[in-house]
């Protein structure tokens, strides 16, 4: 069966992220049908064996409770030349990898920003970021770059602090004039707060680097920076 253009968006999208929710892909790539469309198309990819289901999502997370995760299946990693066996259960981290991404597209779509590049698990050695974005600001007339870490709050603080060294090699190392900001997106306060008193031991030029921003927030706060 031929794959129409918004199947392959589908399959791509979902492949980038390695696990999205129904409510990730309809808000993206359905927005100007009814419900049951996507419903319709994503189990005609799960029957082809382009995409699979992983399970629901935890009732309370964004983009909707109890919504199925889908992860690339069989035929959708043949398509993508994507090796690896699929994830038995569902990743937390990489929803809201995809909650994050979808922040921007929101904020997009309202005329606040504009997306102008991104890219999920871009190597930046010797760390990896989990999402990439240059972003336009055409109130303020200016365009920046970020590198988000997504925290689900389960990092110890060594992990965290060798992670902001390895961004810190890579300032160090950089020969751009600008190296955009470390900013870590979580979702509750308390650890914000924590995120927070682990910075703060820092030395200052790395301290100046990062910042810890809550997920609800996440638009307002770049603007600032």
């Amino acid at each position: 069966m031929e794959l129409r253009h918004r199947d392959y968006e589908i399959i791509k999208l979902v492949g980038t992220f390695t696990q999205l929710a129904s409510t990730h892909l309809e808000e993206l790539l359905f927005a100007d049908r009814s419900h049951s469309i996507p419903d319709t198309v994503l189990r005609r990819l799960v029957r082809l064996n382009y995409l699979a289901r992983v399970g629901r999502r935890a009732p309370g997370d964004k983009g909707g409770a109890s919504a199925y995760v889908y992860q690339l299946g069989r035929f959708g990693r043949a398509l993508l030349d994507i090796e690896g066996r699929p994830s038995p259960t569902v990743s937390d981290h990489a929803l809201m990898i995809a909650d994050t991404y979808l922040e921007l597209r929101r904020a997009e779509k309202l005329g606040v920003l504009s997306v102008k590049r991104w890219e999920v698990e871009l190597p930046v050695p010797p760390v990896r970021a989990d999402l990439f974005a240059v972003l336009d600001f055409p109130a303020q007339q200016r365009t920046s770059s970020f590198f988000l870490e997504i925290d689900l709050g389960t990092e110890r603080p060594v992990r965290i602090v060798e992670k902001i060294a390895g961004y810190w090699r890579a300032a160090e190392s950089s020969q751009e004039e600008y190296f955009p900001y470390v900013v870590f997106v979580v979702k509750q306060e308390a650890r914000k707060a924590e995120m927070g008193r682990i910075i703060r031991k820092l030395p200052a030029a790395q301290r100046e680097m990062v910042k810890v921003v809550l997920i609800g927030e996440l638009i307002p706060q770049l603007m600032r920076l």
